[in-house]
């Protein structure tokens, strides 16, 4: 479930600045009433243009250059000056062709604010009125300017409806990866939560053993460090068991079947490398100590992501990793010389996974275009 975080001043302050359009559709928008008041002028004689036929004729075409910031009033404006211009003498035929473009516009205009039965009804009734127009004016239902009229206000319903379903359709794609990457964020969470389980109950469940088993195996112990050794099992039991309880409520939102074999360390990637469907290179870097499990399985997961992203995005590049042993940290940097990311690389599902890992331990995640091309993967997990 997404939490909606309030925006700050300054982000606000951004988010205000932004156009409302993007500036190609504005200036297109512009150009288009721009292109249709010098349309209309065209068929009328300047001389005999009154004040008011004029104001009209601006009114029937030019505010459809805000027609994507304001549509509703647009709408009104041209409807208003295109009837003004017919009331006030202008002869039909001489502008016909400019009053028909500029009404074909506002009814697109107005009926891309309107859901898709609305759209539909809209667009039968104007096209039915427009053959009635047609008759009732003497031209006859079948004249061909009646007949392109209502074709083209047919048209501009149907692209109507086809940009409202592009619009649904994208609105689903969208939802459909969120979820999926919530989804994909739980999993992973869940499977870091059984393998902490199954590193951290080991540890913890020897302690506890350790603690009960003392008071027999060593000799000469007091009362009072016998009561110690009893409190430190008690208190690994405690641990034990809430760690379970905690770790249970991470993996709930995830049924799943539990894995019960031994978690995967560095020590396995010959054979993960060997399945890998490419060429890769490992160069290990810096003396090789025992790392903490946590590090260990966590370290093979991410290479083993990585290897899975180079196959499906970048298939038959070359990976190379580095594994370096710091005294403090191990270091892992994986890239690929495919093509490289072709959008945002901060909501990959396999690279939220990896970033999990790394920050559970305390560590550091980076992922993004190779500084020479292709895809560079980095993390730090902490050894202490």
């Amino acid at each position: 479930m997404n939490t909606a975080v309030p925006l700050s001043p300054e982000e606000r302050f951004v988010e205000e600045l932004k156009p409302p359009v993007p500036a190609s559709l504005l200036f297109l928008d512009i150009v288009a009433g721009g292109v249709l008041c010098v349309f209309l002028f065209a068929g009328l004689s300047f001389e005999d243009v009154s004040a008011l036929q004029a104001v009209m004729g601006v009114l029937t075409t030019v505010p459809h250059m805000a027609r994507r910031i304001a549509p509703r009033s647009v709408v009104a404006l041209t409807l208003a000056g295109g009837l003004g211009l017919l009331l006030s003498g202008v002869a039909p035929g001489d502008i016909s062709g400019a009053l028909l473009a500029s009404g074909l516009l506002a009814f697109y205009t107005l009926v891309r604010q309107l859901g898709r039965r609305a759209t539909w009804h809209l667009g039968g009734s104007v096209v039915v009125l427009f053959l009635a127009g047609g008759w009732l004016t003497g031209a006859g239902a079948t004249n061909p300017f009646v007949l392109l009229g209502a074709a083209l206000i047919g048209a501009m319903t149907l692209l109507a409806n086809l940009h409202l379903s592009h619009t649904e359709i994208e609105e689903i794609r969208t939802d459909s990866l969120e979820t999926f990457g919530e989804w994909a964020a739980m999993a992973e969470r869940a499977r870091i939560a059984r393998e902490m389980h199954d590193i951290v109950a080991h540890s913890v469940s020897m302690i506890a053993v350790q603690a009960e088993t003392a008071p027999y195996t060593l000799e000469n112990l007091d009362d009072r460090t016998k009561q110690e050794f009893s409190e430190i099992a008690a208190s690994a039991r405690t641990t034990l068991t809430e760690m379970r309880r905690l770790l249970g409520v991470l993996r709930a939102d995830i049924p799943s079947t539990p894995e019960v074999a031994p978690q995967p360390g560095l020590s396995r990637l010959p054979e993960l490398l060997d399945r890998h469907d490419g060429e890769v290179d490992l160069d290990l870097v810096g003396e090789r100590v025992p790392v903490p499990q946590a590090v260990d399985v966590s370290a093979y997961r991410i290479v083993q992501e990585a290897l899975t992203n180079a196959r499906v995005h970048a298939p038959g590049a070359r990976v190379s990793i580095e594994i370096t042993h710091r005294p403090a940290m191990l270091v892992l940097r994986i890239a690929d010389d495919g093509p490289g990311p072709a959008g945002s690389t901060s909501d990959g599902h396999g690279l939220v996974g990896m970033r999990e890992r790394a920050l559970a331990l305390g560590g550091w995640f980076k992922a993004g275009p190779g500084p020479a091309g292709g895809f560079l993967i980095q993390a730090g997990l902490p050894l202490e």
